[in-house]
């Protein structure tokens, strides 16, 4: 399926989509209808809609600033020269000083000049994270995958498509498969130990965005059979790990979407974005973890001196 240019008017027609900036990408207004991408589901499923409302553009008191972190930033920068980018499409170096100051994040000088790169659509990088970027670089082109062509796919696309309840929803993955159906996306990470990346995708709601673009590709008419998520440490040593998700869990994600999507409707057409607790009439039980019920009861069985 050919990529159709964005000429950067509202989306009318579901398709594959080249040349959207990120930030116009993540705009809810991008298409003729509400649309979402998996960032609103995996906060409504990870938290609540109203951490989900608050993090969002639909709210009208969201701001740019909270988008960018050093994470985000490091992880952008990534993506930008695994795509071919020059430093400069996207990110900026941090200077030494602005206005004569020395890097103070607090003054209002640095405050002023990072809100104007952030206007500007630009990803701060500092001289350190330039330096791990270019030792994440160097350890993926090592990793044997990737020297095989695991990113030779055409980066920066948009699935854009049309949910018959009446919104819109969107997903970008990294790289877009010629004919395989075999998608990647690349996560930087503090580790890729096997209990950390599970964490991770957890946490992180990784199988609700593999579920997501794997459902996108499929209602575009292309292939969609894998989803494998291409970590690399943002420290030293810069480990690189491949893992692919199971089809069964891409089904819990899948899943999990379907829940955070009845609720992002309910939520989108009332205006009310509930938190945990916010819409119940009365004070509710908790309950103690089961492992720490257990180890209060042998504490006490035992009489223990310490916690078990």
């Amino acid at each position: 399926m050919q990529s159709i240019p964005w000429d950067g008017s509202q989306i009318t027609t579901p398709g594959i989509y080249r040349g959207i900036p990120l930030a116009d990408y993540h705009r809810p207004h991008l298409c003729v209808e509400v649309s979402v991408s998996s960032s609103m589901f995996r906060n409504i499923i990870a938290k609540s809609p109203k951490h989900a409302f608050d993090k969002s553009q639909l709210n009208p008191a969201h701001s740019s600033d909270d988008e960018q972190n050093e994470s985000l930033s490091l992880g952008r920068f990534l993506h930008s020269a695994v795509a071919g980018e020059p430093f400069e499409h996207d990110c900026v170096l941090r200077p030494a000083t602005v206005g004569g100051v020395a890097y103070q994040g607090n003054r209002k000088e640095w405050r002023d000049w990072k809100a104007a790169q952030i206007a500007a659509g630009k990803f701060i990088m500092s001289p350190e994270m330039v330096e791990n970027a270019k030792g994440m670089i160097i350890s993926l082109g090592s990793f044997p995958l990737v020297q095989q062509g695991m990113l030779n796919g055409a980066p920066e696309r948009s699935l854009i498509w049309r949910d018959p309840r009446g919104f819109w929803k969107k997903a970008r993955p990294d790289q877009m498969p010629n004919d395989s159906g075999d998608f990647v996306d690349l996560k930087t990470t503090r580790s890729v130990l096997y209990r950390d990346t599970q964490r991770s995708i957890i946490d992180y709601g990784y199988h609700q965005q593999g579920a997501m673009v794997l459902e996108g590709a499929r209602a575009l008419g292309m292939p969609a059979n894998s989803f494998t998520l291409l970590w690399v440490e943002s420290k030293p040593p810069y480990c690189v790990r491949a893992q692919t998700l199971k089809d069964e869990d891409l089904a819990r994600g899948h899943a999990l979407n379907e829940l955070a999507a009845k609720m992002f409707l309910d939520c989108y057409r009332s205006g009310v974005w509930p938190g945990p607790g916010d819409d119940r009439p009365d004070a509710e039980y908790v309950d103690l973890p089961d492992w720490y019920r257990k180890s209060v009861d042998d504490r006490i069985k035992f009489e223990l001196r310490e916690a078990a």
